[in-house]
């Protein structure tokens, strides 16, 4: 198998993983074992992400970052252990396979993969759009929904980012949860203090309920975090 294969297989199962809590657990323990204690496999996890990304790099510079990542991947390659054999899924990282590895013997092929990859380090990188003011109804409604349905409407790549966030240090993880909470309530206070829709008040004042009740877990951390992002003060 191909590094790309691997990572293609460990993403895929990583996103399927969260539409079934009894599985997500043990998808979390093999990805923290293979990827982030294995510093060699975790390098080159890195390096392929980096080289499927846009990087806002001039020509010259993305060649020689292309150059230079090929090397290393090549060296750590060559004292990694890979699996051999694996679940077929679609390679998201085939360009950079068909240069990595030397069996390929179509030029052309191996051609337009490199400039498929430099033309995307090439790319200027999207800078963060500020979060669109949710209207208060909405965002309630948001914050009531179940944590499995709540993942499921995600795409892809905020569940990946969702499991990044899960992979952080736990103690860390669980300070800011707690400012994280205390800060959402807060705004939910201000925001039912103005409001002078009874109905809407005792909704808000039951998601502050929830939000005071809420445990601590690598999960509700993610959803408290964006709920406390969509909740906008008017200056």
């Amino acid at each position: 198998m191909t590094f790309g294969q691997i990572k293609s297989i460990i993403e895929k199962n990583l996103v399927e993983s969260y539409k079934d809590t009894s599985t997500f657990k043990q998808t979390l323990k093999e990805f923290r074992h293979n990827v982030l204690s294995n510093k060699s496999f975790s390098k080159i996890y890195s390096i392929y992400d980096d080289l499927s990304k846009p990087q806002g790099l001039s020509e010259n510079d993305a060649k020689e970052f292309f150059e230079e990542a090929l090397n290393v991947v090549r060296h750590l390659l060559e004292i990694t252990q890979l699996p051999k054999n694996g679940e077929k899924v679609h390679n998201l990282y085939e360009n950079i396979d068909n240069l990595v590895y030397f069996n390929k013997v179509d030029i052309r092929e191996r051609l337009i993969s490199k400039k498929e990859i430099i033309s995307k380090l090439m790319e200027s990188i999207k800078k963060p759009i500020d979060s669109p003011k949710i209207p208060l109804k909405s965002m309630v409604s948001i914050a009531n929904q179940t944590l499995s349905k709540y993942i499921e409407n995600l795409d892809e790549n905020s569940r990946k980012e969702i499991f990044h966030i899960i992979a952080s240090n736990n103690v860390d993880l669980e300070t800011e949860f707690n400012t994280l909470k205390e800060s959402a309530m807060n705004k939910l206070q201000l925001l039912s203090e103005k409001e002078g829709d009874e109905e809407l008040k005792g909704k808000i004042s039951e998601t502050i309920g929830k939000i005071g009740n809420e445990k601590y877990s690598q999960i509700s951390y993610v959803k408290l975090k964006n709920l406390e992002k969509s909740i906008l003060l008017d200056s």
